[in-house]
């Protein structure tokens, strides 16, 4: 059997090797997603390339026959692989059954046809493929059905894998879009020969698919398609509840998932460096990323929610002497953090309760015993009023601490009320002597309006007690005129009224008056718990108040009023109409 060598038919056989050699990645890596579909097409592809070879080489009309007939199937089989593979990739599974078997019976139909050309030479005319040139193309009927059918099926596959790169980021992104383009140079060169654009007597697609083989070497080489990110991982990857982060040998980012997106927003995240890329953390936690000593951290960065908290893992790609990259989990952390937080509140309120309990009951109830002994012993009436006022002392230290334990619940779901109705009804359930009360502000706010009361009265209640010369339980009821009372200074034998005002802040509102104030050293203790500057007082007042403050999500400082009084600013509170 004669061979006839030429520059072509040994080009033709080069592409061949290359696209079999191609098949080194998915044959060795069968259980990886989208292993099988990548085989079948570099099939497809190697045998469009040998068949037109030995086409050329052997000047048979047998082989010629056989060689055109592995030239019609080739494409058929190559398309069947691409379209598999780009529905693999777009859906993250197997492609359903149906799209697999009118493939298989696509291809069927075309091996029967083939096998059974010599009877009705319906496939391609055995005269015309066996030319003067040796293997001649034969553009007939079917061959047009074929190539319309077999553009369809490559147009699908390419536009699926175009939506994907550009639905999608990272290293996805760029195989996605690798792949897509891979079948761009073997359609020019196959339309502009089978059109007559390029004149020429043979078929010089495969040097196309030698275009299309150096893209999917970039593919699976480079943008590691077969490799690094199977394409199963990556709908796993993308469903995480944490932010996965990969970077490359050299410190920079190569791929990220949907929550790290959010996290970390960049412009360019893909090839930006790890310092560029995690600039919203701490110093300290980018140090730890760049010189990956440290394999388990914490970490953390302010946002307009108050700020996030990560539990961060760092795993090295591969062994750790070739140093391929790194894989960073950020897992979030900040609810469990708030929930210890509140509970380590809670132990310390549960703890001071048993102080309150152990010592400040614990007063009253030994006058209380003491004073009703006496009285039994004496048969003195006179002693029964002091068994009344240790009896009121024990109460209003029981109804504080019942409000203290419910002040810290947090509030979900805030109304919108006026702060000066409210303001009003607080004024109106307390006792309120020798003061008076002023509202500058028309606000409307985002609150719980029971527990803003709460919050107003102990406000005024404090500004009462401490801002005249002489407290509530002092005050002689019959001196009440017209809601107001009018004490005697002790010192200066005159009447002192309290005038507390509630007034509008920049981002909230205050509670002023113009008593005696709080000295600046004490402004940051008055808010503690077991605070009191008074004998009888339980020291829960404005704890409480700090507590209902923070349920809201506000801040609260003790400050001094413009009038030299005491002032409870409460600002980030969210004012909807001024």
């Amino acid at each position: 059997m004669p061979i006839s060598v030429s520059i072509l038919a040994l080009a033709f056989l080069g592409t061949g090797v290359l696209f079999f050699a191609l098949l080194y990645t998915p044959l060795t890596r069968p259980d990886t997603p989208g292993s099988a579909a990548f085989a079948i097409t570099m099939v497809g592809c190697a045998m469009w390339a040998v068949s037109l070879s030995v086409g050329l080489l052997f000047d048979s009309e047998t082989i010629t026959a056989l060689s055109w007939s592995g030239r019609l199937v080739a494409p058929t089989v190559l398309t069947a692989g691409w379209f598999l593979l780009a529905v693999r990739i777009a859906k993250g599974r197997q492609p359903p059954r149906w799209i697999v078997g009118i493939l298989v019976g696509y291809i069927s139909i075309e091996l029967i046809l083939l096998t059974t050309n010599s009877i009705h030479q319906v496939a391609f005319n055995p005269s015309v493929v066996a030319g003067a040139l040796g293997l001649t193309p034969d553009w007939n009927t079917w061959f047009w059905i074929q190539a319309s059918i077999n553009y369809f099926f490559m147009g699908s596959a390419t536009l699926i894998l175009a939506t994907e790169a550009v639905r999608t980021h990272g290293l996805r992104r760029r195989q996605c879009a690798l792949l897509a383009t891979a079948a761009v140079p073997t359609a020019v060169v196959n339309i502009s020969t089978i059109t007559g654009i390029i004149d020429v007597a043979h078929d010089l697609s495969p040097f196309g698919l030698a275009g299309s083989a150096l893209i999917l070497f970039v593919a699976i080489y480079r943008a590691e398609f077969l490799d690094i990110v199977p394409i199963a991982r990556e709908t796993a990857l993308e469903e995480l509840p944490h932010a996965v982060v990969t970077l490359g040998r050299d410190g920079r980012v190569v791929d990220y998932n949907a929550v790290a997106r959010e996290y970390f927003t960049v412009e360019q995240g893909i090839g930006v460096p790890a310092r560029e890329f995690f600039a919203a953390l701490p110093e300290e936690a980018i140090t730890a990323i760049e010189t990956e000593e440290v394999n388990h951290f914490q970490t953390g960065f302010e946002d307009d929610d108050g700020g996030r908290r990560f539990d961060c893992t760092a795993s090295a790609l591969g062994p750790p002497e070739e140093n391929a990259g790194r894989v960073i989990v950020f897992s979030e952390i900040t609810e469990r953090i708030r929930r210890e937080q509140r509970l380590l509140e809670q132990g310390e309120t549960l703890a001071e309760f048993a102080n309150i309990v152990s010592h400040d009951i614990q007063g009253p109830m030994m006058e209380l015993r003491s004073t009703a002994r006496t009285a039994v012993r004496t048969d003195d009436t006179s002693h029964v009023e002091q068994v009344l006022e240790a009896a009121d002392r024990m109460d209003n230290l029981v109804d504080d601490m019942v409000e203290l334990a419910q002040s810290g619940r947090q509030i979900d779901d805030p109304t919108p009320v006026s702060l000066q109705s409210v303001a009003n009804r607080a004024w109106q359930s307390i006792w309120t002597p020798n003061a008076t009360l002023a509202i500058e502000t028309n606000q409307r706010i985002a609150a719980d309006p029971d527990r803003l009361q709460q919050l107003l009265e102990n406000c005024f209640r404090n500004a009462i007690e401490h801002g005249s010369s002489d407290s509530v339980a002092d005050a002689d009821v019959s001196q009440l005129t017209a809601g107001r009372q009018v004490a005697p200074d002790t010192a200066t034998g005159e009447s002192v009224t309290v005038t507390v005002t509630v007034r509008a802040l920049p981002t909230g509102f205050a509670i002023d008056d113009d008593g005696q104030g709080i000295p600046p050293e004490e402004q940051v203790r008055v808010f503690a718990r077991g605070y009191t500057s008074t004998a009888d007082g339980t020291g829960l007042g404005l704890a409480i108040v700090e507590q209902i403050a923070a349920a809201h999500g506000w801040q609260i400082r003790a400050e001094t009023s413009p009038s030299g009084g005491a002032r409870i600013a409460l600002t980030d509170v969210i004012v909807l109409e001024e």
